[in-house]
């Protein structure tokens, strides 16, 4: 079938999550546009055209402007794409205004506010019958004992909204693990002081790599055009952090369950869910949604399903066929990221050098490299590089 590829592609926000983006879309001949509010690694890549514009929400009405002044600019309404989540939370707040000017698919703002807010999520999930670890949101001080018992640690204590923890708390890290009564008090009445909402859950106990994603693309009209399921294989920091290594992986239970929360919400477009496997009751249970593309959406494509162009497509009312199928056991590594992994686990006695050599062998796509767009991987050397020195020179 001939496809229209004309309509500009924008992707908000070009970490390596936007880059990829960019690189599924290029591929099939789509002009491509990255906007972002600072020198992030896929400004570097010659398959975007890169604008640098205001901070989204420190300086919304002034980006508000300026993606209107660049609309005009443009031949044909553009196709928007996001791909961080300052940009995702300047969406929810703007819905109408970037739905006149752009094509996309995108659950209403109710909806996305909710999944924003993960003790709203956690209900979602309940009120669907989705299994959640057990979850309490704190914004004040109370008395602990109503809420645990001392037989039920360790916990952990998260942000309930993403953004404001990362500008208050840690861009990095996304919790704390809290092991007893005293360490839970004295890390609520900081929160409380500095007034910084948060959740606490249960810690699911289980290895990292019973970390699952289920990844969906769902048209306007609640059709199911891609689903794809994948598994952790190492995460940085570990038991807590972010893939580091990942594989494609088929998990029948977890398309399901998937299947099951995402159609019971109403969800439309792109979209993935996090869970992790609880081997003490054996069932597995939602870690998080993610209203907008993940950061290994790059292995999706290596695996045969290119969220970004299904969305193009959908997005622009062309009709993509459904892709019901993807290749198994391809991975994503990070290799930066998995090396301080490997030393993490190494010195918690998780893993051997053997044993990680053998995680991350076989068939892969690896972050940042791309043969035929090499600077961005040179960018990324050369920061990583800056940053081991900073860090050096701190320790001396």
């Amino acid at each position: 079938m001939n496809y229209i590829k004309d309509y500009p592609a924008v992707i908000f926000g070009l970490p390596e999550t936007g880059l990829t983006v960019g690189y599924s879309l290029k591929k099939n001949g789509i002009p491509v546009y990255g906007i972002d509010y600072s020198k992030t690694i896929g400004c570097f890549s010659k398959y975007i055209n890169c604008k640098i514009y205001s901070h989204p929400l420190e300086k919304e009405n002034y980006f508000i402007e300026e993606i209107q002044n660049f609309c005009q600019t443009l031949n044909k309404k553009p196709v928007l794409f996001i791909a961080s989540d300052e940009y995702l939370f300047c969406y929810v707040k703007n819905q109408t205004f970037f739905n006149n000017l752009f094509y996309c698919n995108f659950p209403d703002s109710n909806l996305l506010e909710s999944i924003l807010d993960k003790y709203k999520q956690y209900q979602l999930a309940v009120n669907v019958k989705v299994d959640v670890p057990k979850t309490f949101f704190l914004n004040e001080c109370i008395n602990i004992e109503n809420i645990f018992n001392n037989n039920e640690f360790p916990l952990f204590v998260k942000a309930r909204e993403v953004n404001f923890w990362r500008k208050t708390v840690s861009g990095q890290k996304k919790g704390f693990l809290i092991n007893t009564k005293s360490e839970l008090e004295f890390k609520i009445k900081e929160f409380y002081n500095k007034k910084v909402p948060v959740i606490i859950q249960e810690v699911i106990k289980s290895s990292d790599n019973k970390n699952y994603k289920v990844c969906v693309y769902i048209s306007k009209n609640g059709d199911y055009k891609l689903v794809f399921t994948l598994r952790k294989i190492h995460q940085y920091p570990i038991h807590f952090g972010i893939a580091s290594c990942a594989e494609s992986y088929k998990y029948t239970e977890l398309k399901n369950i998937g299947l099951k929360l995402f159609t019971s919400i109403g969800y439309r477009g792109v979209g993935s869910a996090e869970f992790k496997y609880d081997e003490k009751d054996k069932k597995l249970k939602l870690i998080e949604i993610n209203p907008r593309y993940w950061q290994q959406n790059i292995l999706a494509d290596f695996c045969g399903m290119n969220f970004p162009y299904i969305d193009y497509l959908e997005s622009t009312g062309q009709n993509p066929k459904t892709v019901q199928s993807f290749y198994y056991n391809r991975k994503w590594l990070n290799l930066g990221l998995d090396i301080q992994s490997y030393f993490e686990y190494k010195k918690s006695k998780e893993i051997t050098f053997f044993k990680w050599l053998k995680d991350i062998k076989g068939k892969k796509v690896i972050s940042y490299i791309n043969i035929k767009d090499p600077c961005p991987f040179f960018i990324y050397l050369y920061r990583t590089f800056l940053r081991y020195i900073k860090k050096f020179n701190r320790n001396c």
